[in-house]
């Protein structure tokens, strides 16, 4: 009988080795997928983000953009898309403001665009290379734009206004009604006309307030009541002081003033009736954040109010112009060509509005690049279909 000895024994050093390096193989290539898959993740929900950072900011400025001249701004007087401010005093009128400083563009305020020397304000204001460089975008600097309109959520032209002979002060009476003035348009779903000190619809120091045809004013402080005349049912007083920080209330001025518009072949020594509408003065800019000074943001300003962010990491802003000059449409222009004016402008394209990921990642920031085109359209149809005999 043979002995059979024993057969059990363990694994060489080189099987060893050799499992070893099957199973670091196979696990470098797992960690390899799984951080691809983080990384496509990662790219994924930034991608997801600025998408979604792009059509709230986009749809923003669009609804803006095509409101430019609208309401009842051009029964008011900006049928042309523009309105002389005052001048001859040497002091230049300048946006864009809130109720206490002009300084939210390079830290510095702008002055309206001039024709012949004198400052208007119209419906689309161009601003090319006024805004600030962002560290590390390698683009130049940014544009700024700003857009006014008509604001038809204060029934402001139900009232009758009276500017009072040194034009710094004006009486807001609003006549007995229904039925109201032909004036009078109210917003949707209001029943009657709003008190000028409403707490959120009403009057506001910074607030601009166009008179007649070609007069602008800004509201200083805040409304007051008074006692209504005649068959008048509520009665406001509004202070339009030399002291807005726009610098467009100059009773001395020698044209564009409130004290000119109630000189000019009025009686000196009573008050003028005027119908009245509030514009909505809106300015998109970029500026860095100054909770860190580093990230940039796309910023929008409105009237009186303080700036309120609209997106953050807004690396650049462009815009170009298509503008209508005599029935030709000169397209894409950055800077108006000579002997046009904003008046002429009819669409607006956001040439470059680029935006970068919150954090840059593993293979760095991630970023989109919008461009599109905004019809301006009243500015349009005024332009199809021109008032006779109309000029600003």
């Amino acid at each position: 009988m043979r002995h059979t000895p024993n057969s059990k024994r363990g694994f060489t050093l080189l099987e060893l080795m050799i499992s070893a390096t099957l199973g670091l193989i196979v696990i470098g290539g797992a960690v390899s997928l799984f951080t691809q898959a983080l990384k496509a993740t990662w790219m994924t929900s930034e991608k997801g983000e600025l998408q979604q950072d792009f059509r709230a900011a986009a749809s923003l400025m669009q609804r803006d953009i095509s409101m430019a001249g609208a309401g009842s701004l051009g029964q008011q007087g900006m049928s042309t898309s523009a309105v002389g401010l005052p001048s001859g005093t040497g002091i230049k009128p300048v946006y864009p403001c809130s109720s206490t400083a002009c300084n939210y563009v390079n830290g510095t305020s702008v002055a309206y665009p001039a024709t012949s020397g004198a400052p208007y304000i119209y419906s689309i204001i161009p601003g090319p290379s006024l805004g600030i460089i962002v560290p590390g975008s390698g683009a130049g600097p940014t544009d700024i734009l700003t857009i006014n309109s008509a604001d038809i959520s204060l029934a402001l032209n139900c009232y009758t206004a009276a500017i009072d002979p040194t034009g710094t002060v004006v009486t807001f009476q609003l006549p007995a009604g229904p039925p109201w003035p032909s004036t009078c348009i109210l917003p949707t779903g209001v029943a009657a006309p709003q008190p000028l000190n409403a707490a959120v619809v009403g009057l506001q120091a910074g607030d601009v307030i166009l008179f007649g045809t070609n007069a602008m004013g800004v509201v200083t402080s805040a409304v007051t009541t008074c006692a209504p005349t005649g068959t008048n049912t509520a009665c406001y007083s509004v202070t339009f002081a030399a002291t807005d920080v726009g610098k467009v209330n100059q009773p001395s001025a020698t044209t564009g003033s409130l004290f000119q518009f109630v000189a000019t072949g009025k009686p000196p020594s009573s008050p003028i009736p005027v119908t009245a509408v509030r514009l909505l003065e809106i300015t998109y800019y970029l500026d860095i954040s100054p909770s860190d000074g580093v990230t940039p943001r796309l910023m929008r300003l409105q009237n009186g109010k303080l700036p309120a962010p609209v997106a953050e990491n807004v690396v650049n802003l462009q815009f170009t112009f298509n503008v209508n000059n005599n029935g030709t449409i000169v397209a894409n222009q950055s800077t108006l060509p000579a002997g046009t004016t904003p008046a002429m402008i009819t669409q607006v394209n956001i040439s470059h509005m680029t935006m970068r990921s919150q954090l840059p990642g593993g293979s760095g920031y991630q970023g989109l690049d919008l461009q599109t085109s905004i019809s301006a359209r009243n500015l349009t149809s005024q332009q199809e279909y021109p008032i006779s005999g109309s000029s600003y």
